[in-house]
Parts: structure tokens; sequence; C-alpha cells
């Protein structure tokens, strides 16, 4: 049989927290609160005074697991067997052991935990020894008639049980079969199930001592690889810092000695250019910019000869007169580009003085229409107010009369059915009161008409005398103009002549 059987866990709830994002916290149950169930097993939540069966379908937000204050897994598989065993006296000194075996199915879950059934076996044992006549079924026999002692137990269980079923809260208890054991029996399967028992324990110590020295070593290893990495580690960031220290030193001491080299190629280019400045300074102090002397320089160091020299100046000469009249010309297209450049340069100061002018009245025009069109609609908003607040005014002044009036309408019918029953009873057959005098007072309906605005003084209509049957019309509305002014609308109550009539005696 199963360790946990029929409970094969309870867990005992507090009060839910709140639980969720910011702004949508709710009150619910953590997952890990609610127990894993298997296909065979059903859990069960007390509610209060109820009990609450679910097959896992309950969330941790459900209402049920929310109120509930405890919750226990059920076992429901079917024909599970449950050993009991007793013992009866024999004819000799020993005892027989019986040994009843039932196969329990659960059928109400509620139940088992509404009435709290934890120990199947007990129960079961305790209705095995109610079983009347069983301790007397081996009183007559030896120890060693085993066969007929079981024989007389299973058909008295089965008679019993036919006649009253085990009682058990929520579990149906079948009667299996029966063993009956000898002393020497019950010993040797004691004693076996004392090796077995002590067996299953030295298998466990040596399955855990060998965990833990699996586990020991496993640490050591770690331990030690941990050790190797760091090592590792180290020499690496060492090798590393070594490497880029060298790195350092060789590229500071080629940099270093590059600079060197690099200053020492730059000061004898500097003196070389120095040279070739001072002997071109003395040429240009000696030469200038006259190419014939250039050219008696040139005769004169040998590289060209007198006749190109000759060649050179009537050259030098022609380039001269040329140059001139191009200078002429140049001077002379100078001029004139210039003053076309000032032409323009005066237009676009022009045409750039008229935008910016234009521009700018453009901006007033647009800043005058705005302003306009924002007093426009003030006055526009304003012109809505004071239209809203004459309609408001106007519909109260109308809620007022169709009150008053509806009051004054009120107190005539009232006014009118005592009359009326004081005149079918004949109470002013005995009194000095004059009836006439008195209808003609029944049939007063003052009517009070307020101006528009309201507040206006009320100015009484004409007293209708009589029975009033007709109704009330009202005036239909007049729209407002288009002005925005409303039209004065009057709620006007006519009263039908023709309708009334002249005595409440009929």
């Amino acid at each position: 049989m199963a360790e946990k059987y029929p409970l094969v866990e309870q867990r005992e709830y507090g009060r839910p927290e709140k639980r969720g994002g910011l702004w949508r916290k709710r009150v619910t149950r953590g997952d890990d609160e609610l127990p894993m169930v298997a296909a065979h097993q059903v859990r069960v939540f007390r509610v209060g005074e109820e009990y609450v069966e679910d097959h896992g379908q309950l969330r941790a937000d459900d209402p049920v697991v929310v109120d509930a204050s405890s919750v226990t897994v059920v076992d429901r598989r079917i024909e599970v067997p449950v050993v009991v065993e007793t013992r009866i006296p024999s004819a000799e000194a020993g005892d027989f052991t019986v040994r009843a075996w039932f196969h329990c199915t659960v059928t109400d879950p509620c139940a088992v935990v509404r009435d709290g059934v934890t120990d199947v076996e007990a129960l079961l044992l305790s209705h095995l020894r109610e079983v009347p006549g069983l301790t007397e079924d081996g009183s007559d026999l030896p120890v060693v008639d085993t066969a007929a002692v079981r024989t007389r137990i299973d058909a008295r269980l089965t008679a019993y049980h036919e006649m009253r079923p085990s009682v058990v809260s929520g579990i149906r208890a079948r009667h299996g079969v029966i063993e009956v054991l000898t002393p020497e029996e019950m010993s040797a399967y004691v004693a076996e199930m004392e090796r077995t028992r002590r067996d299953r324990e030295r298998d466990r110590q040596r399955e855990e001592m060998e965990q833990e020295a699996a586990l020991d070593r496993a640490l050591r290893e770690a331990e030690l690889e941990l050790k190797r990495e760091e090592i590792r580690s180290l020499q690496a960031v060492r090798k590393e810092r070594n490497r880029q220290q060298e790195e350092t030193l060789r590229s500071g001491y080629e940099r270093e000695s590059g600079a060197e080299q690099q200053d020492y190629e730059l000061e004898i280019e500097r003196r070389r250019n120095r040279f070739t400045r001072a002997e071109i300074e003395d040429d240009i102090k000696l030469i200038g910019s006259d190419p014939v002397a250039a050219d008696y320089l040139a005769w004169r160091n040998g590289d060209i000869s007198a006749d190109e020299l000759s060649q050179r100046l009537h050259q030098a000469e022609e380039r001269w007169d040329s140059r001139k009249d191009d200078r002429l010309r140049l001077d002379r297209d100078y001029e004139l580009t210039r003053r076309g450049l000032d032409r323009e340069d005066e237009r676009w100061q022009v045409e750039r003085d008229d935008r910016r002018h234009e521009l700018t009245r453009k901006e007033e025009r647009e800043e005058t229409a705005a302003e306009r069109e924002e007093k426009a609609r003030r006055w526009d908003l304003e012109h809505q107010d004071r239209l809203r607040q004459r309609i408001e005014k106007r519909e109260d002044a109308k809620e007022l009369q169709r009150d008053q009036h509806e009051l004054a309408k009120q107190q005539l019918t009232v006014r009118a059915t005592l009359g009326k029953q004081a005149i079918d009873r004949g109470l002013f057959d005995s009194t000095m009161y004059d009836a006439g005098a008195f209808i003609n007072s029944v049939g007063d309906v003052p009517y009070n008409q307020t101006t528009p605005q309201g507040g206006g003084p009320e100015t009484p209509q004409p007293e209708l005398k009589g029975e009033v049957k007709g109704t009330l019309r009202r005036a239909p509305e007049r729209p407002a103009s288009d002005t925005g002014t409303a039209a004065d609308d009057t709620d006007v109550d006519d009263f039908d002549p023709a309708n009334q009539e002249g005595s409440l005696g009929h």
C-alpha cells in the first residue's frame, strides 16, 4: 500500500496577498501555493464550512482558491490494496496471525477530507475486530491447522460484509484475500521483513555514502579546476602585462629614435632651404623682375648663346609692346566691368529694400487680420454666452410657471372634489353658508405669468369659474432669430369655454 493514502498532501492557507503590476494589483495566491496533482488525484478546497472538489482546473486567482483556508490532495485510485493484521487465539499456546486484504476506492473526496480519514489501516482494523465471533474461529483448532481457520474467517468476513459493509467516510472497502499465519510463519515473515528492511537501509546508506563521496569528489575537482583556472588566468594576465610593457617600451624607443632622425633630417633640409633662399634673395635684389637682366645672367653663366640672347632681347621688346596694349585693353575692360557691377549692386540693393518693405507690410497686414479675427471670436463667444444665459433664464421661468400652474390645478381639483362631496352629503342644507359663493370660490384658478427673463412682476389672469374639463394646450415654441435673440415664448394654457360647466353640482 502507498505510504500516504488516501490523503496525499495537506496545506493550510493564510491571508492572500495582492499581486500584479502597479496599476493592476489584485488579491490572488501564488502558483507555488497550489499543489500539483496527478491524473488519479483531485484537490479539495475548504471554503468556510463547504468543501469544493477540483480536478486541477482552478487557477490561483479563482475566488474559491483565494477564499479557501486549506487544500488537500486526495488519491482516487481504484481498488487500492490495504493490509490489516490481527491475532486470534488457538487451542494451543501460540496464536494465529490473520492478515486481511481490503481493496479501497475513494468515492467521495469531500467526505474523506471533512471527516479526516488519514489512517485507513486503523479504521479497517477496528472494523475487522468488530466482526462477531472472529476471535473464536481458531480457539478449538491447533496452531498447525491454518487452512481451516482461514476458511472459517473468510466465510465469516464474507457473510459479515454482505450484512454490514465496512463504514469508512467516503471510501468503499471490498473484502479480499485472507491469510492465516502460524507463529513460526509470522516469525519468519517478520524476520524476512526485518532483513529486507535492513538490506534496504544498508543499500540506502551505501547510496548516500556514494553520493556524498561523489559530491565531495566533484566539489574537490571543481575547486582544483577553479584554482588551476585561476593560476592559468594569472599567468595569462602576467604574460599579457609583460607583452604590453615590452610593446610600450619598444614603441617608445622607436618613436624617440624616429623623432630624433626626423629632427636631424629636418635640420639638414632647413639649412639647405635657407641657403637656397639666400641665393634667390641675392639674385632678386640684383636682377629683380627684369627679364633682360635675367637673360644677360643666363648668357654670362653660359646657359644661352649670344644669338639666343639677341633673339630673346628682340622677343622681349615685342612682348613689352604687346603687353602694354593688353594692359590698356584690360584696364578699359576692367573699368566697364566695374561700372556694370556697380549698377547691378545698386539695382540689387533697391530690390532688397523693396522686398523688405513688402514683407514688413505683409506681416503688419497678417497681424491686423489675426487681431481682427481674435476680436471677432471673442465677440462671438461673449454673444453666445449672453444668448445661452437668456435661454436658460427663459427655460427656468417656463419651468416655474408650469409648476405653479400644475399646483393650482391640483388645488382646484381637490377643492372641487371636496365641495362636490360636501354638497352630495347635504352639509350646506343646515348651515347659513352660501353654496353658490363656495362653488364660485372653488372655481377660481389663479394663473401667474412671469416675464421670460425671470424675476418680473406676476400678472394675474382672469379667473375661470366652473369645473375645468378641457385639456391644457401649450403654445409651440418659435425658433430664435438669426441675430441670436430668442422670441418671447410664453407657455399659454388655454381653457375651452365649451367644455366648462357653470356649476359643480352637475
